[in-house]
């Protein structure tokens, strides 16, 4: 009978090896956050490492979950000698690659009455130029307990209005906490378009348009500048339920804003919107398709509303989609690394198909 999980060994004995090996941990329950050091990661919260089976998986290169045998090759690379050492440190049996548990599972629906936990505290986002009035279309408060302590917990809805999950923003950056947590199977979220206080999904059929955003701070952001055609991707893959959504719209302007990331090494938001658009040409025609970064100098849309940039003339400035598609192409074929066999493939579908 086919193991569908691995027993390796105990938490202390996965922090010592993983120490050892450079790892700085961010111990966050039942599992650890740290940065990739096998792609020489700047993003302290990467990796998402589980204590009890040391299975992981990299929310950047999005490849899905790995054994723990996978990080130490990973991260020793050719060093046969120091892998063969450090694995002998672990039982991993006969073992070979992790495979998920097929389980069934139902969404959780949360009750509504729970957002009455939340403390009507807007100072946070006050800061960031983001008005009261903004802040609770979108139902957010602080949490004072629970497993959200001390973060701006926004509700996600689902088509019949019911909670589905959370999403909360720290608000304490002095600690080394990921800035975001989520509650919920975020793959499944159409974020914030089943809020109805926010009239996103009526502004994105009256547009015609929506434009994706990697977080909900970006999404306050634009929304606070009168922008409501959001829809927020939390992270950087776009998840297929948000693509059936929009399939069914007449939508004429797809605009993918990830994040200007030219301060890191990987520059993970350049790179995250090239692999958008390649999946979404799958389903759109080209020319709805846009990718328009956030505009310099700043890293997000937050950035650039609290320097009191106007995000509509961002907005309505144009992109040649002829000359970007052309880019797109050549920057996938010169860095095939950071692709996927199926983006690489896709890639070379369109280019025939322009040629």
């Amino acid at each position: 009978m086919e193991k569908q999980s691995q027993t390796l060994t105990s938490s202390d004995q996965f922090q010592e090896i993983l120490e050892s090996l450079g790892y700085k941990l961010i111990d966050c329950g039942d599992h650890w956050r740290t940065q990739a050091l096998y792609r020489n990661g700047d993003n302290k919260t990467a990796l998402k490492i589980y204590k009890n089976t040391g299975v992981w998986m990299d929310f950047v290169e999005n490849k899905g979950s790995k054994p723990f045998e996978a990080l130490v090759k990973e991260t020793l690379k050719d060093n046969s000698t120091d892998l063969k050492s450090v694995l002998s440190k672990v039982n991993l049996g006969d073992v070979k690659t992790y495979k998920k548990k097929a389980t069934l599972e139902m969404e959780k629906i949360y009750p509504e009455d729970c957002l009455q936990n939340l403390f009507p505290n807007y100072k946070f986002y006050n800061n960031k130029l983001i008005s009261e009035e903004t802040q609770k279309k979108f139902d957010v408060g602080l949490a004072g307990v629970g497993k959200m302590y001390r973060r701006m917990v926004f509700p996600i809805y689902n088509r019949e209005k019911q909670i589905i999950g959370f999403s909360g923003r720290k608000v304490d950056d002095n600690n080394n906490y990921p800035k975001w947590k989520h509650i919920g199977k975020r793959n499944n979220w159409i974020y914030p378009a089943f809020n109805s206080k926010t009239e996103v999904a009526e502004s994105i059929i009256e547009k015609r348009e929506v434009i994706l955003v990697e977080s909900i701070g970006d999404a306050l952001a634009l929304y606070e500048q009168g922008i409501k055609n959001i829809l927020v991707i939390f992270g950087l893959s776009v998840n297929s339920n948000i693509i059936s959504y929009l399939s069914s719209m007449p939508i004429n302007r797809i605009i993918i804003s990830t994040n200007n990331d030219d301060d890191s090494k990987d520059n993970r938001g350049f790179i995250a919107a090239i692999k958008n658009y390649l999946k979404l040409s799958q389903y759109f025609d080209l020319n709805i398709l846009n990718v328009k970064f956030p505009p310099k100098p700043y890293n997000d849309f937050g950035d650039a509303h609290l320097a009191k940039y106007n995000l509509n003339d961002w907005l309505s400035e144009k992109v040649d989609q002829s000359k970007q598609l052309d880019y797109i192409l050549k920057f996938v074929k010169n860095n095939a690394p950071c692709f996927t066999k199926k983006e690489i493939k896709n890639s070379l579908v369109l280019s025939n198909e322009e040629s």
